[in-house]
């Protein structure tokens, strides 16, 4: 039995500014009054968010810049505390070191951050849905493979009912069970998830075909025997590109060859 097993943010959705929204508005209740004015010290709302973007766009395009660093949800914290202490990190190991000598209760923000997520989410799904776009071409590619009866599911460091509300047709345009989503209470790593979902359908390793845009999922994945590929269109960077090509890990370099690529692995 092949799978195919599919990364959310950043694969399947361009959810960077939805995650700065939720991250931002929880680091200035995680110090109240202390914040400086970064994005002006505002929390965002559905209101005033379209023209934050255009007001702060130097900011805007320095979080995407550092989005690409994001290994766990307590990270946002550290891209916010660098965007507003103007901190100018280079590479992946500048933003370990930096993130390694802050002092913050990573388990409270953590909390704070899936609240806050949480609160917007109920205020208005459609609202907040239709705050970042979809990679259009990869979720027809899903379509595809559903139809042709190939089992596709999500792997995702998200809570798994947070995004499940997205798989309905008015919205990604296709469904997906809530037991296909594999969340971060399968683990921390992916390469667990790997295992629960071979566990779950019977399947072998080598017979998951896994997408995501983060190197670090896929090293420690790819040696189980997993088939991995790195997503190029998501967020990672060039010199992630790089050393992917050096440990042989094919990279689907965009949305559009998310489909032929993995169909003609899988066959």
């Amino acid at each position: 039995m092949k799978i195919v097993a599919v990364d959310f943010d950043g694969v399947i959705s361009d959810s960077a500014l939805k995650s700065l929204f939720v991250s931002h508005n929880a680091y200035c209740k995680y110090f109240g009054s202390k914040v400086k004015k970064s994005f002006g010290g505002e929390l965002f709302t559905f209101d005033n968010w379209k023209e934050i973007k255009k007001q702060y766009k130097k900011e805007m395009d320095y979080y995407h810049h550092l989005r690409s660093y994001i290994e766990i949800s307590g990270d946002f914290f550290a891209i916010i505390k660098i965007v507003e202490e103007q901190v100018q990190i280079k590479d992946q190991q500048e933003f370990i070191a930096y993130r390694s000598q802050l002092q913050f209760d990573s388990h409270f923000f953590r909390e704070l951050f899936f609240k806050e997520k949480e609160k917007w989410q109920k205020k208005s799904f459609r609202k907040w849905f239709f705050l970042s776009p979809v990679f259009k071409e990869v979720v027809k590619g899903i379509q595809r493979f559903t139809k042709e009866g190939q089992k596709v599911v999500i792997a995702t460091s998200n809570l798994g009912e947070a995004i499940h509300r997205a798989f309905q047709p008015k919205y990604l345009g296709f469904k997906m069970d809530i037991e296909d989503i594999f969340d971060k209470n399968f683990g921390k790593h992916k390469a667990e998830h790997m295992q629960a979902i071979a566990k779950k359908y019977g399947a072998k390793l080598n017979e998951i075909y896994f997408v995501d845009d983060q190197l670090s999922y896929l090293k420690g994945t790819d040696t189980l025997g997993v088939q991995v590929f790195l997503a190029g269109w998501g967020y990672c960077t060039k010199s992630q590109k790089e050393e992917a090509k050096k440990a042989k890990i094919p990279i689907i370099e965009e949305e559009k060859d998310f489909y032929p690529v993995l169909k003609e692995a899988l066959s």
